[in-house]
């Protein structure tokens, strides 16, 4: 067996086993807290973790300062009716088509001992399955609303403009945007007037301008903010690492042809 199909099924076994990785280990993490800053006593937070893999999710919630946010929960006064909204996720497609991706990927590369364009298709799948996992799982497990009508209002745990003028008035959401290692972190700060705590003859000169300090209104005045910070998982940073193998032994083969042409050449100098 040539050396050059050796170097190409290590490839395609340690391509096999980073897939592996992948399917079994952890996509995302995604840890979060949102606080009330005004509006409930004593600031009660909101915190969550959140990991993604590729047959389930799971969600850890905790909330501190517990008893003002029932409190508060249970006072207001939730405000129109939420129309049905029918869901529908394309989440579980999205993961087939990955592990298809994975299994394609290391075909490929196996292949490549026979035809090297198999290699370059290898490489395409590869980013192919990349794009999946990184741009499509999120958006797949984020987005999914069939209909027109958009989320549901979520009262009292949103303040910003996507809960409809319904629930909140003079709504305000400011969100900030950052990079690191693996992932990147999103911070947001909303507020706004929650109706469901303003008296119904109240409501409409609340809608119109925002009240003063000490009048009618002015106590329904609400503000949440916190942080989402999203990880990549172990098996999407195995994944991510594939094209480093075949380049590193791409490279070991070049150095080895070039150690062998220079033996190969010294040898005829001998002879001759």
């Amino acid at each position: 067996m040539r050396p050059a199909h050796v170097r190409q099924g290590v490839v395609a076994v340690a391509v096999a086993l980073l897939g592996l990785l992948l399917v079994q280990g952890v996509w995302f993490e995604v840890s979060a807290y949102g606080t009330y800053l005004e509006g409930p006593s004593r600031e009660p937070t909101i915190w969550a973790n959140y990991s993604l893999d590729s047959e389930q999710e799971h969600i850890d919630i905790e909330i501190t300062n517990a008893t003002p946010l029932i409190v508060y929960l249970n006072t207001r006064e939730n405000i129109g009716e939420a129309g049905e909204v029918n869901v529908t996720s394309t989440l579980d497609d999205t993961r087939e088509l990955v592990q298809k991706g994975v299994i394609l990927t290391v075909a490929f590369f196996a292949l490549g001992s026979y035809r090297r364009w198999f290699s370059w298709l290898g490489f395409g799948m590869w980013g192919f399955t990349a794009f999946l996992l990184i741009v499509m799982v999120p958006m797949s497990l984020f987005g999914g609303y069939s209909d027109d009508s958009g989320p549901e209002a979520r009262g009292a745990l949103e303040t910003g403009d996507e809960v409809g003028d319904n629930q909140f008035a003079h709504s305000t959401f400011n969100s900030s945007l950052s990079l690191h290692s693996t992932g990147l972190n999103f911070g947001f700060d909303s507020s706004g007037y929650d109706l469901g705590l303003v008296n119904a003859s109240q409501r409409d000169a609340v809608r119109e301008n925002p009240p003063e300090d000490g009048e009618e209104g002015a106590e329904a005045f609400i503000r949440f903010a916190g942080e989402v910070s999203i990880s990549f998982g172990e098996g999407i940073i195995a994944w991510l690492a594939v094209p480093i193998i075949p380049l590193v032994f791409l490279i070991i083969g070049r150095v080895n042809v070039d150690i062998s042409n220079q033996v190969a050449s010294i040898e005829d100098s001998e002879s001759e």
